[in-house]
């Protein structure tokens, strides 16, 4: 009787620390597509659905995109949250955190193109949160073009080791489009958001926060808007200015390189102006030509008479500089003509010699 009642009393105690709440089960379940953990690019392509499941130690998502594609698949963007979960699924089975290697994407392609041959870029790529990788690959006989990338972010293992940024996340890409380049198809993995977080005080794997760029704030450094830096780029980048202590070095360095190619131009545009020599009126020679019919040693040159300097242009000379001008010239043109030397006769004055 006594046993009866111990076990009665064990039943009302029992009954009594039940909540009555629902438990939520970790089965798949479709959830609105606005609390979707990971949103394609503005514009594209769209949510179809959004399935998600819950472990022990993570919460998956496979985001469902709208696809036009010609063969068999479904695009989706698959992100998995690693961290502490709720009580409601801390008897859910745990998902691996293993990091995703090249063998296991190989694997993960030929299940999702099993007729396209993918090619894995060598190329080192990263988007807003990291590095990521990718395959690429067409199908000729239906058109279309397939891209499949993967990324892990988790801080890095120092500050892992302070158990302050523990947590990662990982996103899978599958994408297929008809007639679409490789860039068409990149910009889903270069522009999807991600929106999610996990509420614990040490989940964080995205380590720290960026410095602010040193270029911020400082003189000479021109930050330009968004598609003008092609059109407002200036031909020579200003140097870098570390700190306060260098800048009248670094001044006189840009004074110096300003100024001798300034220098320069403006001895290759300076116009080339020949130097031409003006003859002052009247300097020709005043030996006269010989006359006919006079023999050469009767010519004897007459003075040379010079004109006076002229001051102010021809157009402002008045009337007497006129008039000594021209009587120089006649002076100039006539030459001067000695007597014939004589002897003196008892009979005549002067009796020429023939």
């Amino acid at each position: 009787m006594q046993g009866a009642f111990l076990a009665f009393g064990a039943l009302a105690l029992s009954s009594c620390t039940q909540t009555g709440g629902l438990k939520v089960s970790s089965a798949p379940t479709e959830v609105a597509t606005e609390k979707a953990l990971a949103f394609p690019p503005p514009g594209g392509p769209a949510i179809v659905s959004v399935i998600e499941r819950n472990f022990s130690n993570a919460v998956q998502q496979d985001i469902f995109l709208g696809t036009d594609a010609r063969g068999q698949g479904q695009n989706y963007i698959q992100v998995r949250y690693f961290g502490p979960s709720s009580t409601s699924f801390a008897g859910a089975s745990p998902l691996s955190t293993r990091i995703m290697t090249t063998g296991q994407a190989v694997g993960e392609m030929r299940t999702e193109f099993p007729t396209i041959r993918m090619s894995i870029s060598p190329s080192f790529v990263q988007n807003n949160y990291g590095a990521f990788a990718y395959a690429y690959g067409t199908n000729e006989g239906s058109g279309d073009a397939c891209l499949y990338g993967w990324q892990q972010i988790r801080a890095s293992d120092n500050l892992v080791r302070t158990f302050r940024y523990l947590g990662r996340i990982q996103t899978r890409v599958r994408f297929c489009q008809t007639g679409a380049s490789r860039d068409e198809l990149l910009s889903v993995m270069y522009n999807y958001t991600l929106t999610g977080a996990i509420d614990s005080v040490g989940w964080n794997p995205y380590g720290n926060v960026p410095p602010l760029d040193p270029a911020v704030g400082q003189l000479g450094r021109p930050i330009y808007a968004a598609g003008a830096g092609s059109r407002l780029q200036p031909l020579s980048a200003a140097p870098a200015v570390s700190d306060v202590a260098p800048m009248r070095p670094a001044l006189r360095r840009l004074e110096s390189q300003n100024t001798r190619p300034a220098a320069a131009r403006v001895q290759a545009i300076r116009p080339s102006v020949p130097s031409v020599a003006i003859p002052a009126p009247n300097m020709l020679s005043t030996t006269p030509a010989a006359s006919a019919g006079q023999p050469a040693s009767a010519i004897v040159p007459g003075p040379t008479i010079l004109p006076p300097p002229l001051t102010r242009p021809t157009s402002q000379l008045n009337d007497n500089d006129a008039a000594r001008t021209a009587k120089a010239s006649a002076l100039q043109a006539r030459p001067v003509i000695p007597a014939v030397p004589c002897t003196i006769s008892p009979t005549s004055s002067c009796t020429r010699k023939m």
